[in-house]
């Protein structure tokens, strides 16, 4: 059942109201076992520090001690070895220096009496432009879970340096290079080419403790929602880790679920650009698939279990509506990345499902199960609200109202459904009709399954 946004008007959504429906891959189609995947991604980047950076090798005790500083959103002040919770407009919420909690007096003295600065609110104004431009370089959001073990262990060693530093913070830290540069070696495509590193061979060898497969019903629903719409998927991934990664959770026979496959799309450009396509042609050799030459509009076809490569949205588009004989096709788009998915693509005017798996664990129980990774925020607060921010909790405010803070604010604005995982949808037939209470003033139209108990 659908728990609504607020109580102004009536809406009705379904899935057939759209000539294309499309899909991001990690994280949305194919999910991971959280918790099992930031111990294996943590331990990856602790090696490479100690080894190749020479750091403290008490970097390598276990995440799970410090499960609870695990919150997708904080930013961190690169400079002064902050973690910051922001609101929608830009001010800290809640903030630890390393590890260690900042008092309000703490906060207000190095952020202001009103706890933000021009950076932090150009964030919030442009999320896109801030964390893909120069304020990137001081403020560094952990926006999805590949990066989110790298959250713990940039506290972890703002702890041991002021530690070394009689307990005093630095007046600069630069570390954050180093672990910038263990997370470009672990993902990286030679890496994954040679089957090296910290992170492929252990995802490889063991899938079974890092992935979740898929289930028959999600499956048969995609191939009903393919039977009457031009269906896709858009992955930011290298093409052979997706092939691999939904050949696991789909099965072998996955192309066999889309009219498009786009991977190496490089999100959120991709929505706003004019990159080429290229065709992707798989081989068995250890060189992986061969690019071939950009191709033309009328060359980006829905060939069967064709993989395209980089691209652009209205190209994509435009060879969508030629597919299923509609000038300006209806588009529904379902993503996990706040940023790269829901923003970027609401810009581009797709109606976006935001999958976030903090909505399962932050959810009634009983219609929601804990999530693996996931804990219940007692060091952050919530995920999608904070009584910490001002005029969040008025009387008479709706809960899509009472949704302040930065990134919860972005599924506000630019999702029209919030959904815990794809089965929030896919359990029901494609024709079902989402009966929701429509909001007046932003095009939220509500939860999936139920609400997050801090908007009940």
């Amino acid at each position: 059942m659908m728990a609504a946004a607020s109580t102004t008007g009536r809406s009705i959504f379904r899935i057939r109201h759209y000539d294309c429906v499309g899909f991001d891959m990690d994280h949305t189609l194919c999910r991971y076992r959280l918790g099992a995947v930031f111990e294996m991604e943590y331990q990856a980047l602790a090696d490479y520090l100690i080894r190749e950076k020479g750091y403290d090798a008490r970097l390598k005790r276990p995440l799970a001690e410090d499960a609870n500083f695990l919150h997708k959103g904080i930013v961190m002040d690169v400079d002064f070895g902050n973690f910051v919770k922001l609101s929608a407009d830009g001010r800290v919420l809640r903030a630890s220096h390393g590890t260690r909690v900042m008092t309000d007096a703490e906060i207000t003295g190095q952020y202001g009496p009103l706890r933000s600065d021009e950076s932090l609110r150009q964030m919030a104004a442009d999320p896109i432009d801030a964390t893909e431009g120069p304020i990137h370089r001081k403020y560094r959001p952990f926006k999805d879970y590949f990066d989110l073990p790298a959250l713990v262990m940039c506290a972890r060693i703002v702890d041991l340096l002021d530690y070394a530093n009689g307990n005093k913070p630095l007046e600069k830290y630069n570390f954050w290079k180093d672990v910038l540069y263990g997370l470009v070696e672990m993902f990286s495509r030679d890496n994954l080419k040679l089957n090296a590193g910290g992170y492929y061979p252990k995802i490889k060898l063991n899938p079974e403790l890092y992935l979740r497969p898929c289930g028959d019903g999600l499956k048969k629903w995609l191939t009903e929602v393919k039977k009457k719409q031009v269906t896709f998927l858009i992955s930011g991934s290298d093409p052979d880790y997706v092939q691999w990664v939904a050949s696991y959770c789909l099965g072998t026979d996955w192309k066999n679920y889309f009219d498009y496959i786009v991977c190496a799309s490089k999100k959120p450009g991709f929505f706003s650009g004019n990159r080429p396509f290229q065709r992707w042609n798989h081989s068995n050799s250890s060189a992986g698939g061969v690019e071939d030459q950009e191709i033309e509009l009328e060359e980006l076809l829905p060939i069967n279990k064709t993989i395209y490569l980089r691209g652009n949205w209205n190209q994509l588009k435009s060879s969508m509506a030629w597919c299923c004989g509609v000038d300006h096709p209806k588009v529904l788009y379902f993503g996990d990345h706040l940023i790269q998915d829901v923003l970027a693509a609401d810009t581009s005017r797709l109606d976006v499902v935001a999958m976030v798996e903090e909505l399962a664990a932050e959810s009634q129980p009983k219609k929601s199960p804990p999530i693996d990774g996931l804990c219940s925020y007692k060091r952050w607060g919530s995920f999608f609200y904070d009584e910490r921010g001002l005029d969040s909790n008025g009387p008479g405010r709706l809960p899509v109202d009472r949704m302040n803070t930065l990134w919860s604010n972005l599924i506000a604005q630019h999702a029209r459904l919030c959904i815990s995982y794809m089965e929030a949808i896919s359990d029901y037939p494609t024709d079902h009709e989402f009966a929701t209470t429509q909001n007046g003033h932003t095009k939220f139209l509500g939860f999936l399954p139920s609400l997050p108990t801090c908007l009940l």
